[in-house]
């Protein structure tokens, strides 16, 4: 008998597979692995602006430090790196890696364009235009750096070099979208006067009773004025429980120095039924870094007994917001603390976020709200009860607007409220779905 083999030793072919297998990923890792570093500082590079492009800007970030550690003046390393802190709003650490681009090489164009990028969107217009007449002096011709000139120009307040700049860009292409709506934006705030009017209606759709519907129209007029900056007056007119009421008010926005401006409000009603007798409105707003904006005031509402929907009191409410301008959006939070002067009456918290979506210019946008509880701003139809309501209000309002013309601009919108009530209040008819319109004229 032929004596086995005894250095032969059986596997079970599972085993053997997966051991091919690992084998041939090894094989494959060792031959297709991304080389170090320093080996090829161009395909990190390149990997890094991918990650970038993805928004994945720390593991981009990470890369970059890898390179920079080993090839300190790659330029298009460092901007790259700043352009991720700039989009994440960490201006001062981009702006302080693009000047050390500049000051080892001031004729790096990437660098120069990224540093005009970020005080644009930092809202240091001065600066901007500083560093886009360094780019201009060697291409007087690019667009693309005319129409940021042209628009922090306008920024600045200098409104006619603007045009100049914008018809120049026009010349040059004709068909540059982004100029003409600038341009069709500046024009229409050379129109210091308007006209408008509007309605707000709350239908009450799934009513049980016969509910009828809550009516509020408006007509303003206003102009932009040196002193105190645009002013406003309007009538405002509301029909609700076959009762019908008026109300005239007048808004101020005065600039206090720049980057501070004020919201001054008055109001009055002279059959006291369904608005205040007197309404007072003040509060300072100021714009802040990395395109910011904080505010704070108040609002003072005096309700005189006339009608059995009036209760006669004073309400005073603070109010505030904390807003933030990104690219093409517009965010802002502002919360109502309502203090009654009658003594039974619960404190009345409410809360507001809006956001809101630019398209081609700023009169041209669809806006979201959502909120808890009553504004003082917004609810302008309700007597002094409507602060008291002892259930939670939440509602969603979907607001457009855009322009027809340079004169004529048109808005409207559409928004559902809840109310969540105790068993003693009776002066609802159900949850309502709102409806807005409104029109303007300028001149």
């Amino acid at each position: 008998m032929k004596e086995p083999n005894r250095y032969f030793v059986s596997v079970p072919p599972k085993i053997a597979l997966g051991c091919i297998l690992m084998f041939l990923l090894i094989v494959h890792s060792a031959l297709f692995a991304q080389p170090p570093v320093e080996e090829d500082p161009d395909g990190w590079f390149f990997r890094a602006r991918e990650l970038a492009f993805e928004g994945k800007n720390v593991e981009a970030r990470d890369i970059c430090r890898q390179i920079l550690e080993k090839y300190p003046n790659y330029h298009d390393v460092k901007i790259l790196k700043a352009r991720t802190y700039s989009w994440e709003g960490e201006f001062v650490r981009s702006n302080d890696l693009l000047r050390e681009v500049l000051q080892a090489e001031p004729s790096n164009k990437e660098a120069l364009f990224a540093l005009i990028d970020l005080q644009i969107w930092y809202g240091d217009y001065v600066e901007a235009i500083k560093f886009l007449d360094i780019a201009l002096a060697s291409d007087p011709n690019n667009t693309h750096l005319l129409y940021r000139k042209a628009l922090s120009l306008k920024e600045t307040g200098d409104e006619l070099a603007a045009v100049v700049l914008l018809n120049q860009i026009l010349d040059l292409d004709p068909t540059h979208s982004e100029a003409k709506d600038l341009l069709d934006t500046i024009e229409s705030t050379r129109l210091l006067n308007h006209v408008g009017i509007g309605y707000r209606g709350s239908y009450f759709f799934e009513s049980e009773v016969d509910a009828d519907p809550w009516h509020l129209w408006y007509a303003e007029i206003g102009r932009r004025t040196r002193g105190m900056g645009p002013v406003i007056l309007r009538a405002n007119y509301a029909m609700r429980y076959d009762v019908n009421s008026l109300q005239i008010e007048a808004d101020a926005y005065p600039t206090v120095r720049p980057g501070t401006y004020l919201y001054l409000n008055a109001g009055f009603s002279p059959d006291r039924r369904l608005f205040p007798i007197t309404r007072f409105g003040f509060e300072i707003f100021q714009t802040l870094p990395a395109t910011w904006e904080i505010s704070g005031g108040f609002r003072i509402l005096n309700f005189d007994e006339r009608e059995s929907l009036i209760i006669t009191k004073d309400l005073l409410i603070i109010t505030g917001s904390l807003s933030k301008y990104y690219k093409q959006y517009y965010f802002s939070f502002r919360p109502y603390f309502t203090f009654s002067s009658v003594a039974d009456d619960p404190t009345s918290n409410s809360y507001f976020f809006t956001a809101r979506r630019f398209f081609s210019s700023t009169d041209h946008h669809l806006s979201l709200i959502v909120g808890r509880g009553f504004s003082a701003d917004y609810d302008k139809l309700a007597g002094g009860q409507v602060y008291d309501l002892s259930g939670t209000v939440v509602e969603a309002m979907l607001m457009y607007q855009q322009k027809l013309s340079t004169r004529f601009l048109i808005k409207a919108g559409v928004g559902y409220k809840i109310y969540e009530t105790t068993d003693d209040v009776d002066v609802l008819y159900g949850n309502p779905t709102v409806f807005e319109g409104g029109l303007i004229y300028r001149f």
